[in-house]
């Protein structure tokens, strides 16, 4: 097990904007549509990430032999406190689900940086019985031609920025190769899930390898299997995504730098 991080008491929010260099990547950014109703000007397009709708995810961490979740800790100084605990566990502090929900209006993030060019999304961390325990804002870009998510990123699910990013070109054809790269730079002190030194560079590559039918909580489901690859100057990551055209990604397994695995399976949408 490792040791109890402790992370300020607050709501994260990520305010990177994807730039000209990362469009010229094939990562494509719908125009902007400024509305005088306080609408989110990029969520005019969306068919997946959308006001009203709360995609709710069940996850595990495979660490060496443990199958695992995390519990979240409120302690008296505001900071909250997180550690490993069998996947098996319930009780109210267990992360027991994670959620993506849209905002439809104008978030926190554009109302900062009015050049933000995203659709705005809660990434909640549920307790068994839905509660939020925790709670990420950051940004996800879809329209006709693909869906970028940035990935949760808190508390035990932090060496997901080192991953692959979910990412679908649609439409898709088999054997489609694609790529996209970020700048993660010198190792900040705040992160603590991995160490690496000198600058670091996410150099991704991602390949179509067909359909397949997923069965899921909710039901069966027609998805497109997308491998994933990052590579760094401290190793390799991978990502295998299963996207549908309807519901987005529904399962996500990553192999991570610190070879920890991840998987989130879609089970219901509210």
């Amino acid at each position: 097990m490792a040791p109890n991080l402790r992370l300020p008491l607050l709501v994260f929010f990520i305010t990177s904007v994807v730039s000209a260099f990362a469009q010229k990547q094939s990562l494509y950014v719908e125009p902007k549509q400024n509305n005088n109703k306080g609408i989110s000007p990029y969520n005019y397009d969306n068919t997946i990430y959308v006001e009203g709708k709360t995609y709710i995810y069940d996850y595990i961490i495979v660490k060496g032999k443990d199958t695992l979740k995390y519990a979240i800790t409120s302690d008296p100084d505001g900071s909250k406190s997180w550690k490993y605990v069998p996947a098996l566990r319930k009780d109210s502090n267990t992360v027991s689900y994670l959620g993506i929900k849209t905002l439809g209006k104008i978030g926190p993030i554009m109302m900062d940086k009015p050049d933000y060019n995203q659709t705005e999304i809660f990434l909640y961390h549920y307790s068994p019985n839905l509660k939020p325990l925790e709670t990420e804002l950051t940004g996800v870009i879809e329209n006709k031609v693909n869906v970028w998510l940035h990935p949760f990123r808190f508390h035990a699910l932090e060496i997901l920025q080192l991953s692959p990013f979910p990412y679908a070109k649609i439409p898709y054809h088999l054997g489609q190769t694609y790529y996209w790269n970020l700048n993660i730079g010198k190792q900040w002190p705040e992160f603590k899930a991995f160490n690496w030194k000198g600058n670091l560079n996410l150099k991704c590559k991602y390949v179509v390898r067909g359909k397949e039918i997923l069965t899921l909580p909710f039901g069966t489901v027609q998805v497109i299997k997308i491998e994933g690859t990052a590579k760094t100057e401290a190793g390799s990551s991978n990502l295998t995504s299963y996207f549908s055209e309807q519901f987005g990604f529904v399962k996500l397994i990553y192999s991570n730098l610190d070879g920890s695995s991840i998987v989130f399976i879609l089970r219901e949408i509210k």
